[in-house]
């Protein structure tokens, strides 16, 4: 690993937050280090997950070129075909797709190796609008669909509250303060009752405030001398004496006091923390950013408070106060006046209509100015040769796939290597080219089916240490409720849905 390609552990949190100061930093005054030869199984790996509305973007706009798709395989009955990513570097710019774009200070040849361009992951039913879909939880939706929803229309847990609580993924949480960051509404969904993985699957409540995110994940030294755990102890000990001794409660009153338990227990855990990371500037406020006028028409001031969470992201991974962070986008990153949903969104398949080309603009903005900038901020040296984002599983995955609405072949792009057992710097296209759909009417667009979303979910899974016995339910494996649509058996045969429990091709290193 260079040294231009990466920057420190120490620099890092020297400008935290000098990222909202815009401070730059400056590799130049790194000094020299060696490699050192830590076991990657030993080091904690990191989640992210970027999850954006609508897609819609056409295949030109969003993919690279099919001609660097040089390897094929038959896989899950149909071919295959992989490539080595190749950007073109022109000026200040590197360019892997017109949306995959961004500095070349940024998308250096060094962070391309670390990237993964993924094609041909489906939903195989429709879904519509939706939330959870992007972490397993499709019956966070908008209602759209009525073709086997009591099948797929089940709550489930999001794979980030899978990981949250699992000792495969948290082994120690002596330094853990946030099991899961939440940026954004209604895209985590976990257990009432999360430490027995049981009751009610709900919606968790999310951050807007940067600053109060920092403040979860980063306790000033002069709080580890607080009273607070022995009043929780007192607290606990009276629900406990409640819930063992009145035979007057319901099962539901029993539930609720156990679930309330649950969260009693994490704050005391939570308070008992100790953190090494000392020193760290907090951010400015993001909602300040957020309230001003003419924000929702400004992409600039989208960026802004986007990279504030960023900073926050990677000052708690840095410390390893947290490892887990989800983020639901839903600005629009564009200064589009109008009806996005109705203008944009619903006209951005239509050949001759501009709408196609505000969307491809904004989704570039997002890959450069959030996924990008994170991923810059995640590649900073452990002080053994590695990088931070080596040790991570960053996902930018979009609502739909290249039509609205519709998740046939949903753009994920990756970064990070989750400890060396992800193989990066690849196009991979998982499409059956010899099947295709009936024509969308006034699009260019030609659909094929590919693999299942649920393997992808469970390929994530596994990336972050998860055994597939710890989360996998029904016939077939992978993560979420298997179901194909009315009319699309012969799309998604047996021969796809059986090997949803592996990792996807070519993604496994070695």
């Amino acid at each position: 690993m260079n040294r231009s390609s990466t920057i420190s552990r120490r620099q890092v949190l020297r400008g935290a937050a000098g990222f909202t100061l815009g401070l730059p930093f400056l590799p130049s005054l790194l000094p020299g280090r060696a490699s050192a030869g830590t076991s990657a199984s030993l080091r904690p790996r990191r989640f992210v997950a970027v999850c954006t509305e609508h897609g819609g973007v056409w295949s030109d706009n969003m993919f690279p070129s099919e001609s660097g798709l040089t390897d094929a395989e038959v896989y899950g009955g149909r071919t295959i075909r992989r490539g080595d990513l190749a950007a073109a570097y022109e000026g200040e710019q590197a360019r892997l797709s017109p949306v995959l774009s961004a500095p070349a200070a940024v998308l250096t040849p060094e962070r391309l190796a670390k990237l993964n361009v993924i094609r041909g992951i489906d939903a195989p039913f429709y879904i519509g609008h939706h939330r959870g879909g992007h972490l397993g939880n499709y019956a966070a939706n908008d209602g759209n669909g009525a073709d086997g929803r009591a099948m797929w229309d089940v709550p489930r847990p999001t794979i980030d509250q899978v990981m949250a609580w699992s000792d495969h993924f948290y082994g120690d949480l002596s330094t853990t303060l946030e099991r899961s960051m939440i940026v954004g509404n209604g895209i985590s969904f976990g257990w009432s009752s999360p430490t027995t993985q049981s009751g009610n699957i709900q919606a968790l409540p999310a951050e807007f405030s940067s600053l109060a995110l920092f403040n979860r994940i980063f306790v000033p030294q002069e709080d580890e001398l607080s009273p607070r755990p022995a009043v929780v102890d007192r607290v606990m000990e009276n629900y406990r004496s409640l819930r063992q001794s009145n035979r007057r409660l319901s099962a539901a009153d029993r539930q609720r006091l156990d679930e309330h338990l649950d969260r009693l227990d994490e704050l005391q855990r939570r308070l008992s923390v100790q953190v090494s990371c000392g020193g760290v500037t907090p951010p400015a406020d993001s909602l300040a950013e957020q309230e001003a006028s003419g924000y929702a028409f400004d992409p600039e001031a989208q960026r802004r408070f986007w990279q504030s969470f960023n900073d926050v992201i990677a000052t708690a991974f840095i410390c390893d106060t947290s490892r887990i962070a989800v983020l639901r986008i839903t600005d629009h990153f564009s200064d589009y006046p109008g009806d996005w949903h109705e203008n944009i969104a619903h006209r951005a398949h239509l050949p001759d209509d501009p709408a196609q080309g505000v969307l491809a603009q904004a989704h570039q903005r997002v890959f450069a100015d959030v996924f990008m900038d994170l991923v810059r901020k995640l590649d900073v040296d452990q002080g053994d040769g590695t990088s931070l984002l080596d040790d991570a599983l960053v996902a930018w995955t979009q609502e739909s796939g290249n039509l609205t609405h519709d998740s046939i072949s949903v753009p994920i792009i990756t970064a990070g290597s989750a400890g060396g057992d992800v193989r990066t710097g690849q196009y991979l296209d998982y499409r059956d080219l010899d099947n295709a759909f009936a024509p969308v009417a006034n699009t260019n667009e030609i659909q094929h089916p590919g693999l299942s979303y649920n393997q992808w979910l469970g390929t994530a899974l596994q990336a972050m240490g998860l055994p597939r016995e710890s989360y996998e339910q029904g016939e077939h494996g992978g993560y979420g409720v298997t179901f194909v649509g009315e009319g699309r058996e012969g799309s998604y045969p047996s021969s796809v849905l059986d090997v949803q429990g592996e990792w996807l091709p070519w993604l496994r290193q070695g």
